[in-house]
């Protein structure tokens, strides 16, 4: 596609993702201001889904300190907020036999996610814990091997894993660095026991796609929701799952297999589909950037 405007009445709600299309961690795309600025204009709704392993509102602070205004996004869902909340709640097996003595892996920033929660305890060494909680990583260089004696531990005292963030790589900057779902990953290939939030979960959609009913006090069908995202393995693989239409961008992630390609049409094509059977996604559009 050209540009989000030529898909712009085809849809009534949006679900839009921060890394990689918003924002690369550090700034936010120029384009991609003038598309959430262009949608509010245009009064179309749009929720951001994102797989931050924080509180909305510190992600919404995060945002705001960037220049993204508030008042161009309708509301944020996180998938930090629904390990918050199972975590508070307990809802099924898995929570209710975690007990609450939690051994965090992550930067202090995302600390929020647990911290109100008064009956579990942040210990210091995994041979006190009950369970890791994984969130990030807490340096950009950070590589899977340097976490590798936590993890022996960890399956040592056979401790499940919990991750807030399924994204196993993001954008930083101009580089693709380590993300919390590549340790969680690996730890269950360990043979460790994992519970993860957040995208490619078609749940996380579904739970948005009513709050953003219950908000704009209409109905809208799957037909008429687009999510825009850079991940093939997460916000692609998600939108197919809950069964809505796509826009991957190519800011993100896959933009250094498939930006070198945009003037190859048939190579372009061959690699998207070898990507897209890799991470069993297609998308419903493709587009350089988020551009309006």
């Amino acid at each position: 596609m050209d540009g989000l405007s030529s898909l712009v009445n085809q849809y009534d709600l949006f679900f839009i993702d921060l890394w990689g299309v918003t924002h690369n961690g550090k700034a936010p795309f120029p384009e991609a201001l003038d598309c959430y600025q262009n949608l509010k204009r245009e009064n179309k709704p749009v929720f951001i889904l994102s797989n931050a392993p924080r509180m909305p509102e510190s992600a919404i602070k995060r945002l705001s300190e960037m220049g993204l205004s508030r008042d161009l996004y309708h509301d944020l869902q996180t998938s930090g907020y629904e390990c918050h909340k199972n975590l508070r709640d307990r809802s099924d097996a898995f929570y209710q036999d975690l007990g609450t003595r939690l051994y965090h892996v992550g930067p202090e920033r995302d600390r929020n996610l647990f911290t109100s929660l008064d009956e579990y305890k942040d210990v210091e060494s995994i041979e006190e814990a009950d369970f890791v909680l994984v969130t990030g990583t807490d340096a950009w260089d950070r590589t899977l091997e340097s976490y590798q004696k936590e993890l022996d531990q960890a399956l040592q005292h056979n401790l499940p894993l919990v991750c807030a963030n399924p994204d196993k790589r993001v954008m930083y900057g101009d580089q693709i660095v380590l993300c919390s779902g590549a340790i969680a990953a690996h730890y269950q290939s360990m043979g460790g026991k994992t519970r993860q939030h957040g995208k490619p979960d078609a749940e996380i959609y579904q739970i948005l796609h009513s709050r953003a009913q219950e908000s704009l006090n209409k109905q809208i069908p799957k037909d008429r929701i687009l999510m825009i995202g850079d991940s093939l393995a997460t916000d692609i693989a998600g939108a197919n799952a809950y069964g809505i239409d796509s826009l991957m961008v190519l800011s993100g992630i896959h933009g250094g297999e498939l930006l070198p390609l945009l003037s190859d049409s048939e190579g372009f094509s061959t690699s998207l589909k070898e990507l897209g059977e890799q991470f069993n996604a297609e998308p419903t559009y493709v587009m350089e950037k988020m551009y309006w």
